[in-house]
């Protein structure tokens, strides 16, 4: 265990602390990509990237890969359904779900977000070298792990 063995709480190396900073900023700084050029939130930008990547979710899923509340999820669908990006289905086997999955302007938009956020990604990571990037994920996939052991 790498514990300090302090008894004061200090922020600045409070890791929930730290990583929840950290977090948000990422995710800001990433947001004016896909907030500016092409007007969606957070949340929509989420399920649009989770749809790209499994072709098909129902809203349930969708809260469990992103971890966002299930209101923010249906808010999302709703306004990307809406703009003509995401298309629903009833899902076979559950009459109250339904399946969702990008449309092809759905699908035209991911293509044109997708390179310029993997360029702000490597603008950020150049930072770090191979090696410590490698390092950082993974500690990040350990501390995920440990979270699913905690509960």
């Amino acid at each position: 265990m790498a514990s300090s063995g302090r008894r004061d709480l200090r922020l600045n190396s409070f890791l929930p602390y730290v990583l929840s900073n950290l977090a948000e900023r990422v995710s800001d700084g990433l947001s004016h990509i896909y907030a500016d050029e092409y007007q969606l939130t957070i949340p929509e930008w989420r399920v649009i990237a989770n749809l790209a990547e499994h072709d098909t979710l129902n809203a349930r899923q969708i809260v469990e890969f992103t971890t966002m509340e299930k209101s923010k999820v249906s808010r999302a669908v709703t306004n990307l359904c809406a703009r003509g990006l995401v298309s629903q289905q009833r899902a076979r086997g559950d009459s109250r779900a339904k399946d969702l999955s990008l449309t092809g302007s759905g699908r035209a938009l991911y293509r044109g977000i997708a390179p310029k956020v993997l360029a702000w990604e490597r603008e950020l990571l150049d930072e770090l070298s191979p090696g410590e990037y490698r390092d950082l994920m993974y500690v990040l996939e350990k501390l995920g792990n440990r979270l699913k052991s905690m509960r």
